[in-house]
């Protein structure tokens, strides 16, 4: 069943469209953390202060929706299956008409970033960046999407994944695992600064600047 949720004082509404978070999927959850951030952890609850930007490298967010809410992670993906069975994930997913749906929890952790799964909240957007080019609709629904959370929860940084790798040396991004690692271009600079140009009152901090 849909769930409305109109953020007041914004044009914003968000959708409620849970993908299945089964006791299986938790305890999937927990070992990921375990073994790339905490090996102490006792639960998936995180308290936000990231927010990253991503691209879903396809143009239905119906298919999006499904692919995401398997429980485990298809056995095609090598190098992400060896570093732990449970699916990748995501909290909000913003269809190119600018529906914004709430696929989890913010508050859970969501696999969508390596190093920063932990403080993070993902937001994918229905789009390529080629064959389906994100929208204006998109960046107006995920500058709200963000002022929507900063006023939620302490947050400190708005990036892309793209820009992930680049905050390997902040006290944020932990990850055990050093071999774990990849390089990804979503959801692309332009998109990035439009986003970013719309909150940029909020003050929130990208990445650090590369050393030429």
């Amino acid at each position: 069943m849909l769930a409305l949720f109109v953020a007041v004082a914004l044009d914003l509404t968000i959708v409620d469209k849970p993908i299945p978070f089964d006791e299986e999927r938790v305890r999937l959850t927990l070992e990921y953390r375990r073994a790339h951030q905490d090996p102490e952890a006792k639960d998936i609850t995180i308290a936000p202060k990231v927010v990253v930007l991503h691209y879903t490298a396809g143009g239905s967010a119906e298919g999006t929706f499904r692919y995401l809410s398997r429980t485990r992670l298809e056995k095609g993906r090598k190098k992400l299956a060896r570093a732990g069975a449970v699916n990748v994930s995501a909290h909000f997913l913003v269809d190119r008409d600018g529906t914004v749906i709430r696929l989890m929890p913010e508050t859970w952790m969501a696999r969508h970033t390596i190093g920063l799964n932990h403080v993070a909240i993902g937001v994918e957007n229905v789009g390529d960046g080629k064959k389906y080019p994100l929208t204006d609709a998109q960046v107006e629904a995920n500058a709200q999407l963000v002022r929507y959370l900063a006023g939620r929860y302490e947050l400190t940084h708005l990036i892309g994944h793209s820009e992930s790798p680049r905050l390997a040396a902040h006290p944020y991004y932990v990850e055990r695992d050093r071999t774990y690692e990849n390089a990804k271009g979503d959801p692309g600079a332009e998109f990035l600064a439009r986003v970013r140009e719309k909150v940029a009152d909020l003050r929130l901090e990208g990445p650090p600047a590369v050393a030429k």
